[in-house]
């Protein structure tokens, strides 16, 4: 995981949903699992180091490493030593389209989480009085906003989103300062912000609408970071409020979830459940109900395993976890997230919400 440099946040989180998985799956499964941490430290080229070191230390089934460009690094070495993988969180098609065969994707490619958001954004827009008219593209230029971007252009057209794409705006991740991008984007006249974002930057972004007095009606995020983190939320405060995020997100009303919540709460006070440690947390989830059938510890029995995985997830939302011939699972469900009295709330589906969608976005400057 990235547990140092810009992409600290999420990683910590991570670990977090790495250790209450840990602790959950000894008591479901009762396995005693070893979990051996090793950070990428951001960098994606550490993906492959940071494997090597862990296999070398015995680990027989990896997880990681959030970000694509490390994952897809990683998965180099776990090709070499043939010792699964479960990308938890990880969405670049690269990711389960180069013939890896020790990968197992829980998390869905840019291009499916794309297209179901936008799905869900069409919908949405059917409902509302005074609907945006254009949205203009601010992304990152990294492996996963680059992937992402390249998925909305597909899936927008594919999907007949009832918005035109002013203009894309890319911004490198080691970005400090986005003033030019947000005012390139303003200056394109579109009254919605569509933003492919980590939390760094979703926390600059909001601060340069603020500066430069642009107040779009809607701010939409797919395959992203931003209303989900508590990062952001504890940086923006009031100004957190309103974009909307479509996310692979935990079931408010499973069965399992208020168990697991207070486990969470016990054990870290000071902190919030949110996507990273939901998807680790299943993904530690996924490892032992394979290590169960596999009755063995063996990377071979557990890759063995994992190709014949089909699981409910316990606590995120969405139908049997299973994996095709790729590696990739077929069976991700989005969830809409709006920023909310400074929490993300389950706006859709609405079986599963716990708040109306609120539009239009208020305005910055009326807060």
């Amino acid at each position: 995981m990235p547990s140092s440099g810009v992409l600290a946040f999420p990683g910590q989180a991570c670990v977090r949903g790495i250790y209450l998985g840990a602790k959950f799956a000894r008591e479901k499964f009762g396995l005693d699992i070893e979990i051996v941490h090793a950070d990428t430290q951001s960098r994606p080229e550490n993906g492959r180091i940071a494997a090597e070191s862990l296999i070398r230390q015995g680990c027989t089934v990896l997880i990681g490493a959030w970000d694509s460009g490390a994952t897809i690094s990683a998965l180099q070495a776990c090709e070499a030593a043939k010792v699964p993988m479960v990308v938890h969180i990880a969405s670049a098609t690269q990711v389960t389209s180069q013939g890896f065969t020790q990968v197992f994707r829980y998390y869905p490619t840019s291009l499916t989480i794309v297209r179901q958001s936008l799905t869900e954004l069409k919908s949405v827009l059917g409902t509302l009085k005074d609907p945006p008219s254009s949205a203009v593209v601010l992304h990152l230029n990294n492996t996963m906003g680059q992937s992402t971007a390249a998925s909305i252009d597909q899936a927008w057209k594919e999907v007949d989103v009832p918005l035109k794409i002013a203009q894309y705006v890319a911004y490198d991740e080691k970005a400090k300062d986005l003033s030019v991008e947000v005012a390139k984007a303003k200056a394109s006249g579109a009254d919605a912000l569509i933003s492919v974002t980590r939390v760094n930057d979703a926390i600059m972004i909001a601060r340069e609408c603020i500066k430069q007095g642009w107040d779009p009606k809607m701010v939409f995020s797919p395959n992203s970071n931003g209303v989900s983190d508590k990062a952001y939320h504890d940086a923006l405060g009031k100004y957190g409020d309103g974009p909307v995020l479509s996310a692979l997100w935990l079931n408010p009303k499973g069965a399992e979830t208020d168990k697991i919540m207070k486990m969470f709460a016990a054990d870290y006070p000071n902190d919030w459940f949110d996507a990273n440690a939901g998807c680790a947390f299943e993904a530690v989830q996924i490892v032992a109900d394979a290590v169960t059938r596999a009755a063995s510890p063996e990377s071979a029995a557990i890759h063995g395993a994992l190709k014949k995985t089909d699981m409910k997830p316990i606590l995120m939302y969405g139908d049997n976890t299973k994996f095709d011939e790729t590696g990739q699972n077929i069976h991700c469900s989005m969830v809409m997230l709006q920023g909310l009295k400074g929490r993300p709330r389950v706006v859709a589906p609405k079986a599963i919400a716990e708040a109306s969608l609120e539009y239009p976005l208020a305005p910055y400057s009326k807060r």
